[in-house]
C-alpha cells in the first residue's frame, strides 16, 4: 500500500512546529556507537525512515538499541556486536546509502563488513568509490561479491594520507570513522566542514578520539585503540528548517520554527531576506514569514559549507517562480538536481533548465552535458497538478508548491519525505494546509 496526498492549495501555513535532529547527523552518530566499547546515549533523535533503517542495521549486528518512550531519546550497546547475514543486511537496507559508512567501525569491531548495492536519491552521481579507494588506502581488502562487497582488513587498519578532489560529506565521515581507531596517523585534506561534520567530530572526541580540525579543509587523526561511549544531543536539522521557511514564503504564511539555529543557517538567512522573506530570531528558534510585497529575484550558487546548501535549493526555487523577474540559479554540488522542475513547469512555472554554469565561473559540470544551471522567470501562477515525489528534497519542493497553487494536486510517492521530514503531514496539519492522505 503506498499514500497519496490529495492538496488543496491556495492556503497560506500558518502556525508553529518544532525540528529536531539532523538527518545529515543522526543516522551517523548511531553508527559511530559501533565503535566504542561501552553504551552511548544519543538525544534529539528524530522520527524519520533513515533513523529505522540503521536501529535495524545496527539490530542485525548485535548492537543492542533501546527508545525511549516519551523523548524518543536512544540508548545503543555495542558489546555484543556480531556479523550479519548478507541476505538480511540486503533486505534491512532498502534504498538508503548508510550502510558503507558502517565498514570501517564494523572492520574494528567484528574484523569485517558487508555492503550491499545501494540506493538512495536519483539526483547525481554519487558513487561509492571515494568510500572503497578510502577504505583501501587504510589498508582494508575489498572483494565485489554476489549483491554486495566484502571488506575486510586481515593486517588492520593503518593511519593514512588522504586527500579528496572535491570536499565529499560522506567520503569524509568514512575517514572519520575509519581512522578514529585505525593505527597510527591520519591526514585528510580538501575535507567537508558541514555543521553536521563538526557534530560527527564532536561525538566522536567525546567518545576519546583526537581529532583537529584546520582553517585549510585539512582534518587530522591520531588513532587509539579505544573508544568508549558517548552522550550527545543531535544538533538541529538545518535542512528543514530552511524548508519550512520556504513553505512560508511560497503560500505566503507565518512559520515558527522551533529549534532552528541562526549559526548553521546565516547564508540561508541571508538569501531569504534579499528574496523578500522575512524573520524573527529568538532563543529557541526562527519565524519565518512573508511580510507582504513583491518577492525580488536574484542570482544563486550552491556550494560545500559555508556556502549555499545543495538541500536547500529545491525548495527556495519555488519561492523565486513567485518573485518579480528573472533568477539564475547555478548548481555546483549536484550535477542532476534539476529533474524536480518538470512537475513545477506542469504547475505553471516557468524554468528552463541549461548545461552552461550560469554562476560566477565554471564548476566541475561545465562541459560535461548536464543540466545543472536553471533560469526562473516569474511571478508564476501555479495550477494543481498530479505529481510523482522523484527524490527527498525535490518532493519537499513538489508538496509546497501544491500547498500554493490554486486547485487541487495529487501528490504520490510521498513516503520519500519522511526519509528526512519528521511527522511532515502532522506538521502539515499544525499548520492549517488543506490536505487529505489515502492509501491505494
Amino acid at each position: 500500500m503506498s499514500s497519496v496526498l490529495t492538496v488543496r492549495g491556495g492556503v497560506p501555513l500558518a502556525g508553529r512546529l518544532e525540528v529536531r535532529g539532523a538527518k545529515n547527523l543522526v543516522p551517523k552518530a548511531m553508527v559511530a556507537a559501533l565503535l566504542g566499547s561501552e553504551p552511548s546515549y544519543l538525544r534529539n533523535v528524530p522520527e524519520i525512515k533513515d533513523v529505522d533503517v540503521v536501529t535495524n542495521l545496527l539490530k542485525l549486528h548485535g548492537v543492542d538499541v533501546a527508545k525511549e518512550p516519551e523523548t524518543g531519546d536512544l540508548r545503543l550497546d555495542p558489546v555484543n556486536a556480531k556479523t550479519a547475514s548478507t541476505a538480511d543486511i540486503d533486505a534491512h537496507a532498502g534504498d538508503s546509502r548508510i550502510p558503507i559508512l558502517f565498514c570501517g567501525p564494523l572492520i574494528h569491531s567484528i574484523g569485517e563488513a558487508f555492503i550491499p548495492d545501494l540506493g538512495g536519491c536519483k539526483i547525481g552521481d554519487r558513487p561509492i568509490d571515494f568510500h572503497l579507494d578510502v577504505l583501501r588506502q587504510f589498508g582494508a581488502v575489498v572483494e565485489k561479491r554476489h549483491a554486495g562487497i566484502h571488506i575486510s582488513a586481515p593486517k588492520g587498519l593503518k593511519g593514512a594520507k588522504l586527500s579528496l578532489p572535491y570536499p565529499s560529506v560522506g567520503a569524509t565521515e568514512q575517514v572519520l570513522l575509519t581512522a578514529v581507531r585505525a593505527e597510527g596517523n591520519t591526514e585528510l585534506r580538501g575535507a567537508a566542514t558541514e555543521p553536521e561534520i563538526i557534530d560527527l567530530i564532536a561525538v566522536l572526541q567525546k567518545m576519546g578520539a583526537l581529532i583537529t580540525v584546520q582553517t585549510d579543509r585539512t582534518i587530522r587523526i591520531e588513532g587509539v585503540s579505544e573508544l568508549s561511549g558517548y552522550t550527545h544531543r543531535a544538533l538541529p536539522d538545518r535542512i528543514e528548517a530552511a524548508s519550512w521557511a520556504s513553505a512560508a514564503l511560497v503560500t505566503r504564511g507565518d512559520i515558527y520554527v522551533k529549534g532552528a539555529k541562526q549559526t548553521d543557517m546565516m547564508t540561508f538567512l541571508n538569501t531569504y531576506k534579499k528574496v523578500g522573506g522575512a524573520f524573527d530570531i529568538s532563543d529557541d528558534g526562527i519565524r519565518f514569514y512573508h511580510p507582504g510585497g513583491k518577492l525580488s529575484p536574484l542570482v544563486l550558487e550552491t556550494d560545500v559549507h559555508p556556502g549555499f546548501m545543495t538541500d536547500w535549493q529545491q525548495p527556495l526555487v519555488v519561492a523565486l517562480t513567485q518573485a518579480e523577474g528573472v533568477s539564475i540559479v547555478h548548481e555546483t554540488v549536484y550535477e542532476n538536481r534539476f529533474g524536480f522542475t518538470d512537475a513545477l513547469v506542469r504547475m505553471g512555472a516557468n524554468i528552463q533548465v541549461h548545461r552552461e554554469c550560469l554562476g560566477s565561473g565554471q564548476c566541475r559540470f561545465g562541459q560535461r552535458n548536464f543540466l545543472h544551471s536553471a533560469v526562473i522567470s516569474g511571478p508564476a501562477q501555479l495550477s494543481g497538478t498530479e505529481i510523482d515525489i522523484p527524490d527527498l528534497r525535490g518532493g519537499f519542493s513538489h508538496l509546497i508548491a501544491a500547498l500554493a497553487a490554486t486547485g487541487t494536486s495529487t501528490v504520490t510517492g510521498i513516503d520519500i519525505i519522511n526519509r528526512g521530514y519528521e511527522r511532515f503531514t502532522q506538521k502539515l496539519e499544525a499548520l492549517g494546509a488543506d490536505f487529505d492522505i489515502t492509501s491505494r
